[in-house]
């Protein structure tokens, strides 16, 4: 089989298909921050991987996979280094995975839930269930346009669980694009937690913020 050429998903150098769409300086350089990152974790929430610091190639990455038209060929990469930040800190294995929905209207204009995305390449990966069992209001607001305040009233008004979600007694983990001030994992746990969550996890592709 061929292996075509393509740009690496950081810095935008030419690399082969063996690469994984990330040159070998900054899968090195990504390695490194995921070992030395630190991700506080909100209440409710037991713990929180990032893959990186939302920031140089990782921020200019996600942005491509939200607001570009070919975003969608960025979701694989980032999916592995969330994966192997995960393992990189021994974290054990879910019973069930979820993710931060976006909007409806978010999702009908973008064409697909990047979050969601990833979270099924890991539900794959791990052959463990994806469950979708929470949902973003229409009118809710993008939190990336809020400052640390609002983010929190507007995420407490974003979230809601879907009918018939059971989670007695599971440990279930969250995914999530960016984390900032921790708001919408948050507000997402304590449904989680309402359903009967045991244990939540968080994993993201970057952490925002200086925390």
């Amino acid at each position: 089989m061929l292996l075509y050429p393509s740009r690496c998903v950081y810095c935008g150098q030419w690399v082969d298909g063996k690469q994984q769409r990330l040159c070998e300086a900054c899968r090195k350089q990504a390695e490194q921050e995921m070992k030395q990152i630190y991700c506080p974790a909100p209440e409710q929430v037991e713990q929180v991987i990032c893959a990186g610091r939302y920031q140089g190639g990782l921020k200019e990455a996600i942005r491509r996979m939200k607001f570009h038209s070919r975003g969608q060929a960025v979701m694989l990469p980032l999916a592995k280094l969330m994966e192997q930040a995960w393992e990189l800190h021994g974290m054990p294995r879910p019973d069930v995975i979820t993710c931060v929905p976006i909007s409806p209207l978010r999702l009908r204009t973008r064409g697909y839930d990047q979050s969601a995305e990833m979270a099924k390449y890991l539900s794959k990966q791990w052959d463990i269930p994806f469950e979708p069992v929470l949902g973003r209001r229409m009118l809710s607001r993008m939190q990336s346009k809020l400052q640390a305040e609002q983010r929190w009233e507007n995420a407490r008004k974003s979230f809601y669980l879907r009918r018939n979600t059971d989670l007695e007694g599971k440990h279930v983990l969250l995914v999530d694009d960016i984390v900032t001030t921790g708001a919408s994992i948050s507000c997402c746990a304590v449904l989680l937690r309402k359903a009967g969550a045991q244990t939540i996890w968080v994993l993201a592709a970057a952490k925002a913020g200086n925390a």
